[in-house]
Formats: C-alpha cells, sequence, structure tokens
C-alpha cells in the first residue's frame, strides 16, 4: 500500500496547491486586506509541532475512550476503516467513528469514499479522536471577521487552504501512528482505511491505508 499512500499524499499536495494559488490570486486581485492575516496565519503553522501534539492526543483518546468499555462495549469487534469527522471552518475537533467498509470495488485511484459502502457500527461512536491545529488556529480567529471579506467564497477559499494543510498533516500522523503501532490493540481488518470528512459535506477522503 506504499504506493497508495503516495498517490494520496500527492493527490492532498497537489490540492493544497490549487487552493494556496486561488489565495495568492485574491491577495493579487483584492484591494482588502482582510486576506493578509490569515495567509500569514496560514505560512506561519508550525507542522512539525502540530504532528506531535495530534500523535499525543490520539494516544491519549484511544486508550481513555476507545478501549474502554464505559465508551466502547465491544472492543474485540473487528472493522476496517475509522472515519473521522470535523466541523469545518468552526470546529479542529476530530471525532472518530469505526466502519465496517465494503472496499470489493474500490478503484486505487479514488481518493473520495462512497459513504454508501460505509456501515457505522457501535464500538467506536463519535469518540473523541485529536484536535487539528491548523483547522483550530482558523476557527478561533475568523469568528466575527467573515464580513471584512468581500464575499463569504472568499472566507471559503481561506478554509479550503486550512483544510487542505489540514489534511496533509492528518495524513503524516496517520503514518506515524502506524509505525508506532498506535492502533495494535484495536482488532483492525487488513487492509485498513482512514478517512477524513467535514460535518454533513458529501463523501470522505481517504487519507491513510494500512497494510
Amino acid at each position: 500500500m506504499g504506493k497508495t499512500n503516495n498517490l494520496i499524499l500527492d493527490n492532498l499536495l497537489e490540492i493544497e496547491k490549487r487552493a494556496k494559488e486561488i489565495i495568492l490570486r485574491d491577495l493579487e486581485d483584492s484591494q482588502n486586506e482582510a486576506y493578509n492575516p490569515f495567509y500569514n496565519l496560514w505560512k506561519n503553522q508550525n507542522r512539525e509541532e502540530h504532528e506531535n501534539v495530534m500523535i499525543e492526543e490520539l494516544k491519549i483518546n484511544i486508550e481513555k475512550y476507545w478501549l474502554a468499555e464505559k465508551y466502547n462495549s465491544a472492543i474485540d469487534k473487528s472493522f476496517n476503516m475509522i472515519y473521522f469527522e470535523h466541523g469545518g471552518l468552526y470546529g479542529g475537533e476530530l471525532e472518530a467513528f469505526a466502519i465496517d467498509f465494503d472496499d470489493s470495488d474500490r478503484k486505487l485511484s479514488e481518493f473520495e469514499i462512497d459513504d454508501d459502502h460505509m456501515e457505522y457500527l457501535d464500538n467506536i461512536s463519535c469518540l473523541p479522536a485529536f484536535v487539528s491545529p491548523t483547522l483550530y488556529h482558523l476557527t478561533e480567529n475568523i469568528q466575527g471577521e467573515e464580513d471584512n471579506f468581500d464575499d463569504f467564497l472568499d472566507v471559503n477559499n481561506i478554509y479550503e487552504l486550512f483544510e487542505a494543510t489540514a489534511l496533509i498533516e492528518i495524513n503524516k500522523l496517520f503514518k506515524r501512528a502506524n509505525q508506532e503501532n498506535v492502533f495494535e490493540r484495536l482488532n483492525l481488518k487488513k487492509p485498513f482505511y482512514l478517512a477524513v470528512a467535514e460535518h454533513d459535506t458529501g463523501a470522505p477522503k481517504l487519507i491513510y491505508v494500512i497494510e
């Protein structure tokens, strides 16, 4: 699955590149100074530090919630996907859902998951996973500033850049989590899929695959 994960990361980097180009064009075309603080906020994110924060939080929450009978009444249940959901523009917290994913006709070149193939399980359901610092920093700074932009579409362009970067960071988080055997006490069926999406926005994005 190394090739698959390389393709996934390349796709995420391309999405980030396109999102950055849109923001740079907005900065050039508009006299509105509202863009600059958010572009600078994005540029100054400490990605290495974010990865360290997320991995520690993920480890804590797996132990505290995912592997606790109080929150997971079927710890031994096997499954082949964890779907992580975040709140979009107004929330950097990600919650985890165990999924029985039908991958029988999944094409490796596709990076979005058909949610018709996802069956939600009751062992890990809406449990804390980790906070994306990149999305969190956007949330805490954008609230109350939306009307300063020329159009809400411009706010969405800012969000899409931050989300693209957050997903790249999460891809690296999952790679590290796999290397450190963070998921080893879960009953995973392989290949095991890790997917992320904003709440109620359609198809989840495939972020990492564990073989």
